[in-house]
């Protein structure tokens, strides 16, 4: 038996992301078992080498390391094309193009969580703006994304799936009872780790970096969460408008505030949110005939837009901020009476260059 079985073992169950207590519940054998074989004190009985090849998707000769690189390239390979997808298209709506080469990928690796994240994802973004979607390929995608939440090991995986699918029953299935139930799969907000992090950070020692990162995290949830409450669900009129006006001024100073106290490159962070809090005040004044205002606030939404594409902690996705703000400036008719503006003009030209 070739002693690289161990390291494979160990190597294969953390690409699938599973503990050693489920890995071991599955081949009916103690956790400690696979510690023993995982360090090399111990060698699994021949009889489970079938079952372990099963259970990680490879064979018998690729479990004793025959192989394994040769499975480990090709599927890096496929992770870098669904990273070009995401990067480069963004799995564009309407094109069911990367649906079927992901399902071939799938077929490959059908227990890989990442593979099957992209092939739901996908489906999702192919009937996203079908009047009359595919309910088949919904449900489809639907189905891969709750088997993903059941497997997966990998909190923050499973955030993303229960994401997606929460998006499914609100905006496809129009099933506000299904939606509360999908959130309510994920722990309040007192449970999460950059809560404890920072309650307990001078207890627990954390380095000011992870502290910084947490603060981040939550400042950026709580700030979104509030400037969509006042956009969305306070009343929405021309009485209101200067208010909201105001309170998304204050979130920006709060931001600036915060840029002071962590420092520039964590605080950069904030910038898409800082982007998008201009948007939404650019709608306010346009709508209230403050031409001016309206422009200004699309140029300082255009600066941070610019912040992000030189930002290496975007780099995937600047020009996806850029597309989205020059689509809709596009699109709106509300930006009508100044569409001819030099200055409009000059916004919507640099956001296309950046979108490229």
């Amino acid at each position: 038996m070739n002693i690289t079985i161990g390291e494979n073992v160990k190597k294969l169950r953390n690409q699938k992301g599973v503990t050693q207590e489920k890995l071991a519940d599955a081949l009916g054998v103690t956790p400690q078992a696979i510690s023993r074989w995982e360090s090399g004190a111990g060698f699994p009985a021949i009889d489970y080498l079938p079952d372990l090849a099963g259970y990680f998707e490879v064979s018998v000769d690729e479990l004793l390391g025959v192989k394994l690189s040769k499975r480990e390239a090709r599927r890096e390979e496929i992770y870098a094309e669904i990273r070009r997808y995401e990067e480069e298209t963004g799995y564009p709506r309407g094109d069911t193009g990367a649906v079927e080469r992901l399902r071939e990928m799938s077929a490959e690796f059908p227990k890989d969580e990442k593979i099957g994240f992209a092939l739901a994802e996908a489906m999702l973004f192919s009937q996203w703006d079908e009047e009359e979607p595919n309910r088949a390929l919904l449900r489809e995608a639907e189905r891969i994304l709750r088997a993903l939440i059941r497997q997966t090991d990998d909190y923050d995986f499973k955030f993303r799936c229960v994401k997606e699918l929460a998006a499914l029953y609100k905006e496809k299935w129009l099933d506000e009872q299904g939606y509360a139930e999908v959130v309510n799969m994920l722990p309040s907000l007192s449970s999460c780790r950059e809560f404890f992090v920072t309650d307990l950070c001078h207890g627990a020692q954390q380095e000011r970096e992870a502290i910084d990162d947490c603060v981040m995290t939550l400042v950026l949830h709580t700030v979104n969460t509030l400037r969509d409450y006042v956009a969305y669900e306070l009343p929405n009129d021309d009485e209101t408008w200067n208010d909201k006006l105001s309170y998304f001024e204050t979130m920006i100073g709060f931001f600036q505030c915060l840029e002071k106290i962590i420092g520039g490159e964590k605080a950069s962070k904030a910038d898409p949110s800082i982007a998008t809090l201009y948007r939404y005040m650019a709608t306010y004044h346009v709508a209230a005939d403050r031409y001016d205002e309206t422009i200004s606030c699309l140029e300082k939404s255009l600066s941070y837009v610019e912040r992000i594409c030189e930002n290496p902690l975007f780099e995937h996705v600047p020009h996806n901020y850029a597309w989205y703000d020059a689509n809709m400036l596009a699109q709106q008719d509300r930006y009508d009476p100044i569409r001819k503006d030099p200055r409009f003009l000059a916004v919507v030209e640099k956001l296309n260059a950046l979108a490229k």
